[in-house]
């Protein structure tokens, strides 16, 4: 069973940002999808396994790139 999170970036980024967001979560460990799309460019669904302390890394690399977001389940 997945769990997926739906994350609203309060920056808007570039299509070159999102991309290097999308490598960059996507290589996270439990990790199994991102979906970004440059015509929204404050939205991230992110799919992950569930694992003992997710989604805390996910927030946390956000965190690292800048980055000022809310998270919800979806």
């Amino acid at each position: 069973m997945m769990h997926t999170i739906y994350i609203h970036i309060d920056e808007e980024l570039t299509p070159e940002q999102l991309q290097e967001l999308h490598e960059t979560i996507g290589g996270l460990s439990f990790v199994t999808d991102v979906e970004v799309n440059s015509r929204l460019p404050h939205d991230l669904l992110v799919e992950y396994e569930p694992q003992r302390g997710m989604p805390m890394p996910i927030i946390n690399q956000l965190n690292r790139m800048g980055l000022h977001a809310d998270v919800t389940s979806c």
